[in-house]
C-alpha cells in the first residue's frame, strides 16, 4: 500500500465528514486506506463513520489520547509506505495526497524528511502552514512585545506568504494539518513523543527528523484548505489553553535545550509574565492559575 492517511477526531463530526469526503472524491491513482482514530467523541462521530464510510479503519479510544498519542495509535493499525497525518478540519481541493506522494518519490536527492502543501484558507488565500523552530528569547520578546495586545493571545505572529506556482522550499517544521512522511522514518524516532498532548509536538517530531540531518519542505501542488482552528473549537485563547500551551513549550525546550538554559528561561518567562496579575480584563482565578502554571 502506498499511503496510510491518519485523521484524528475529538467531537469534530460535521468537519469530520467534510474532510472524509473530499478524501475519497479526490485520491485516486495510488493505493491508499483511511485510518479515524476517534479521541471518545460525544457528538455521534464514530456512528457516523460507520454508517457513512465503512471502508475507513476506525479506531476508538476509550479516552482522549491528545494529538500524539492518537497519531502513534493510528500508525501501528497503518500499513502504507507512507503516512499522511492530517487534520480533521482540512479539505483536500484536488490529488493531494498523489502530488505530495510523486513529489517525494521523484526528488530523493532533497533528503526529505517531511513534506507539507502550501494550505489555503476558505477564501483560497495562503493559509499559515510552516513554523521556525521554537525559540526562547523570540518568545520573550514577542510576549514583551505583544503584552498589550490580547494577554492570551499566542505570540507568534504567523506571517502568510505568496508563492509562484512551482516552489518548493525548506522550512523548519510543518503544521500538523498535513504531515506527509515516510512510516519507516515515523517508527525510526519513535513517533510523537507521548509527554506532549496537544502543542508543540509536531515541532517535536520534526526537530527530531532534522537531528538526523532530513528536511521539511512545503510544495505547493497540494490544493488544501485548513479551517485553521475548528478542530480545537476555540473562540478565544482561553487561560486554560494558555496554561496546555505553556506545558507543551516547556517540555518541547526542556528536551531540546541545554538544562541550564531551560531554567533561565523558564525564570524569565516568569518575570516578564507577572503584570497579568494585575490585568483586570481577566479573572483573579485565571489569572493566579495562569501564574502558577509557569512556576511548577
Amino acid at each position: 500500500m502506498d499511503v496510510s492517511i491518519i485523521i484524528v477526531n475529538y467531537n469534530t463530526k460535521q468537519l469530520l465528514a467534510d474532510c472524509v469526503k473530499s478524501v475519497y472524491a479526490n485520491t485516486f491513482d495510488i493505493n491508499f486506506e483511511v485510518i479515524i482514530v476517534d479521541n471518545a467523541s460525544i457528538d455521534g462521530s464514530t456512528e457516523y463513520i460507520k454508517s457513512n464510510f465503512p471502508n475507513v479503519v476506525l479506531i476508538e479510544s476509550k479516552t482522549n489520547l491528545g494529538f500524539g498519542k492518537a497519531n502513534n495509535l493510528g500508525v501501528e493499525y497503518s500499513k502504507g509506505e507512507f503516512l499522511f497525518l492530517l487534520n480533521s478540519d482540512t479539505i483536500l481541493l484536488n490529488n493531494a495526497v498523489f502530488e505530495l506522494l510523486y513529489f517525494f518519490r521523484s526528488n530523493k536527492n532533497l533528503n526529505i524528511g517531511c513534506l507539507g502543501g502550501v494550505l489555503l484558507d476558505k477564501e483560497g488565500k495562503s493559509n499559515h502552514s510552516s513554523e521556525s523552530f521554537p525559540s526562547k528569547s523570540r518568545i520573550l520578546f514577542e510576549y514583551v512585545n505583544n503584552y498589550s495586545c490580547n494577554t492570551f493571545k499566542s505570540p507568534y505572529k504567523r506571517e502568510k506568504r505568496e508563492f509562484a506556482y512551482d516552489d518548493y522550499f525548506e522550512v523548519d517544521y510543518i503544521t500538523g494539518a498535513d504531515l506527509f512522511l515516510l512510516k519507516d522514518l515515523f517508527l525510526k524516532i519513535d513517533g510523537f513523543d507521548p509527554v506532549f498532548f496537544m502543542y508543540y509536538e509536531e515541532s517535536d517530531l520534526q526537530k527530531q527528523i532534522s537531528k538526523l540531518g532530513l528536511k521539511q519542505f512545503l510544495i505547493k501542488g497540494p490544493k488544501i484548505i485548513h479551517l485553521e482552528g475548528a478542530s480545537v473549537s476555540e473562540a478565544a485563547f482561553s487561560a486554560k489553553k494558555r496554561i496546555m500551551y505553556h506545558d507543551g513549550m516547556f517540555k518541547y525546550f526542556k528536551k531540546n535545550s541545554v538544562k541550564v538554559n531551560y531554567y533561565i528561561f523558564r525564570l524569565l518567562l516568569f518575570i516578564v509574565r507577572v503584570p497579568i496579575l494585575f490585568d483586570k480584563r481577566i479573572s483573579y482565578k485565571e489569572r493566579s492559575q495562569y501564574l502558577y502554571s509557569l512556576m511548577r
